[in-house]
């Protein structure tokens, strides 16, 4: 002990200091847990920490397999609320998996947004997805007032209408059917082209704009007849006639060129399956309109 005492008066001004200093700490951190009272944690206390972490890798699962890798290209946005969006919905607003779990930490807290100016004081978000989605925002009181506002008003002879040809039917007679106007009347054609043709009644959900509330509405109205589709060649379309399809969009377009090149044609409807990100609800709704005969265009 005494060497260690002369040692330590051998040493520099500075290094005397930063010794005594450390000690200091030392000696502080042994003794804090002395003059601290003990904090039991009680088994009612862990359970509720256990079942917020719970919570919280549920929802971080949930983002991870439903949102977009970050870059890939986001489908047409939709009116939506940011207080009460689901994880997938946001995926389909083609926000990253990262905005994504920020938003729902945020919620997890209690947090909410009241209005615009609140939505662009979000960090979860980047300028550019807020610049993008800022026109589709709405909110409790918009949300309500909307879908009063959407919701079809019948006359008193809907009840003996007839059920028009959702196929065959064009868009000046589509202004005859209770509750479609000009520009859902667009709508429901432009989409039906897309498509090549609807095989139920429940696509007319998939057209922008027709919420719940109006497809209980509509759905009586219309029929769908076992009419031909257009067929989609799988083998024979180019990459922007595939894109327009609504079940496939601009990436998946991309990757089933990228197949074709790599594996020659698809020559099942199912080799369809091999695309990495067509899962099997997606391929069932697409599989009434593939068709794979012909071979592959040279590239």
């Amino acid at each position: 002990m005494r060497k260690l005492w002369v040692a330590f008066w051998t040493l520099g001004k500075g290094e005397r200091i930063g010794i005594s200093v450390l000690l200091l700490l030392l000696s502080l951190h042994l003794s804090i847990g002395y003059w601290l009272p003990a904090v039991e944690v009680g088994p009612e206390s862990l359970d509720q920490e256990l079942a917020f972490f719970l919570q919280q890798e549920a929802s971080l699962m949930a983002v991870a397999k439903s949102a977009p890798a970050d870059g890939l290209a986001a489908a047409e946005p939709f009116p939506f609320n940011i207080n009460s969006i689901d994880s997938s919905g946001m995926a389909t607003l083609g926000l990253s998996r990262r905005s994504i779990s920020g938003i729902l930490r945020f919620r997890s807290k209690g947090g909410k947004v009241r209005d615009e100016a609140a939505f662009e004081k979000l960090f979860s978000l980047t300028q550019a997805e807020k610049d993008r989605l800022r026109p589709w925002l709405r909110f409790e009181q918009e949300t309500a007032s909307a879908t009063a506002a959407n919701k079809p008003e019948f006359n008193k002879t809907a009840g003996t209408w007839q059920a028009v040809a959702l196929n065959q039917v064009d868009s000046l007679a589509l202004l005859d059917v209770p509750g479609i106007g000009p520009a859902f009347a667009g709508r429901i054609i432009r989409y039906r082209e897309r498509l090549g043709g609807f095989t139920n009644i429940y696509q007319l959900k998939e057209v922008f704009g027709i919420d719940s509330a109006r497809y209980e509405a509509l759905a009586p109205l219309f029929q769908v007849h076992a009419t031909p589709l257009q067929p989609l060649n799988v083998n024979l379309a180019e990459e922007l006639q595939l894109a327009a399809h609504p079940y496939l969009g601009k990436v998946l377009a991309r990757r089933v060129v990228a197949y074709r090149q790599q594996h020659g044609p698809f020559k099942t409807p199912q080799d369809m399956l091999r695309i990495h990100g067509l899962d099997s609800l997606r391929f069932q709704k697409l599989l009434p309109y593939l068709q794979v005969t012909g071979l592959q265009p040279a590239d």
